[in-house]
């Protein structure tokens, strides 16, 4: 599809926002970046609509979408049973895949799945233990709030409990430059932010094989998740909804679930049929 297809494609969503409207988006710090590439997009085609855009972790958009704080919540994770007695309704967006990363200076590009479970679980407390540098093994992690964290306990840790002596960062960026930046960290992090910092971080294979969408769709690759957006019809005035609603059906077009959602690291939701491996 060409620019100017796109361009139209864009221009066809939501004639219910000729009056200004505030969306209000919180949650998820490994979706962040999509959404505000989103967001720039519905809003070039869209004048009289804001959209703002704030992290503080997946939990946090879940809870603040609950109780009708926020337009929009998103979330590495489905919501709770109690949340979803609130009234919110999901939308999944995107498949997100993530990715063990370590600083170089450990000298280890695989890990086995029992291996990278005692890593976080605190078994393992020096890389030589795994084949690298003989290096205090320093664990960086999110805080409770993160769906991120949920993803990683559910699927590296097998719901086991996270070592005690873990560096806590609050957004998948701080993260990031805490991985970079202290020899013998180690971390689980959205696959774009890994990418786009090659050199500075070094993706580590699963049980052999890496974090590429290929490996993901042939069922290789246990380590993915689904981006949820939540509404909250109930608590939503109808204006406000309408808008909600209509930039949830942009994100979810052809166009940019095939040109967009990929280019930013992230899978097309339509592959969920597809895949697998299944959450």
């Amino acid at each position: 599809m060409n620019l100017k297809t796109f361009a139209f494609a864009v221009a066809t969503f939501g004639a219910a926002t000729a009056q200004a409207q505030t969306v209000t988006v919180m949650g998820s710090t490994a979706l962040g970046p999509l959404m505000k590439r989103a967001a720039e997009m519905y809003m070039k085609s869209h004048p009289g609509v804001q959209i703002a855009i704030s992290g503080g972790g997946s939990m946090t958009g879940l809870n603040q979408i609950a109780a009708g704080n926020c337009t929009i919540g998103i979330s590495d994770v489905y919501a709770t049973p109690d949340q979803e007695k609130a009234g919110i309704q999901n939308h999944d967006i995107v498949i997100e895949p993530f990715t063990l990363a370590v600083n170089p200076s450990v000298g280890v590009r695989n890990l086995g799945a029992k291996q990278a479970e005692d890593l976080f679980t605190g078994a393992i407390s020096n890389w030589n233990q795994v084949g690298g540098s003989d290096m205090k093994v320093i664990r960086i992690n999110r805080p409770e709030s993160s769906g991120t964290r949920a993803v990683q306990q559910k699927t590296v840790l097998n719901g086991k409990a996270f070592s005690n002596d873990q560096l806590i960062m609050d957004s998948t960026g701080a993260v990031l430059t805490a991985t970079t930046t202290t020899k013998g960290a180690v971390c689980f992090i959205e696959l774009d932010f890994a990418e786009k910092n090659k050199g500075k971080i070094a993706a580590v294979s699963f049980n052999g094989a890496f974090c590429t969408p290929e490996n993901v769709k042939a069922g290789k690759y246990p380590l993915f998740s689904y981006g949820h957006a939540y509404l909250n019809p109930s608590k939503t005035d109808t204006k406000t909804l309408a808008v909600a609603d209509d930039f949830l059906k942009f994100i979810l077009s052809r166009s940019f679930q095939d040109e967009v959602v990929p280019k930013a690291g992230y899978m097309p939701v339509s592959l969920a049929a597809k895949l697998k491996t299944k959450l």
